[in-house]
């Protein structure tokens, strides 16, 4: 899994050609062009690629025209690169934001020990169900219930 994460938060309107934003009313884009914002959460900068070639570094805004694909590759010993692709029109901002490794880990052990308890829930459920033992067939209720709560908390957790 990738140790960076990207979010896209995307609003409305349109425009021009890919290079750093300069004054207003400088140079109408083209039409159809996405003015894009790029920006880093944290001190690491991140270099912003347009059809595999380098045009910025975060944080800057540049428009971007119809068909030129986006790429962010961060500046690490051990690089991620981010395919964000090919933009709609309008204004758009992108935010590279580290991965929380903790809360990833925990969400890892919570899936495995709350998959276990699931099957295990379903296991007994329907052994003490069928063969009519009241004590196995609460058990498992009870246990696959706490499972899938487990799994479902653990899986937000990541």
């Amino acid at each position: 899994m990738r140790n960076h994460v990207i979010a896209i938060v995307l609003a409305a309107a349109g425009s021009a050609a890919a290079q750093p934003l300069e004054a207003p009313g400088a140079q109408q884009p083209p039409p159809g062009s996405t003015h894009a914002t790029f920006v880093s959460t944290t001190e690491l900068p991140w270099d912003v690629t347009l059809d595999r070639e380098p045009v910025c570094t975060t944080p800057c805004s540049l428009w971007v025209v119809p068909m030129q694909y986006v790429a962010l590759r961060s500046r690490e010993w051990r690089p991620v690169k981010l395919e964000v692709g090919y933009l709609p029109g309008g204004d758009v901002t992108f935010a590279a934001e580290p991965l929380r490794r903790g809360k990833w880990a925990g969400g890892i052990v919570g899936v495995t020990f709350a998959s276990m308890a699931l099957v295990t829930g379903i296991t007994l459920t329907s052994v003490g169900c069928a063969t009519h033992d009241s004590t196995m067939c609460t058990g498992g209720i009870i246990t696959g219930a706490a499972g899938g709560i487990g799994l479902y908390a653990s899986i937000l957790l990541m």
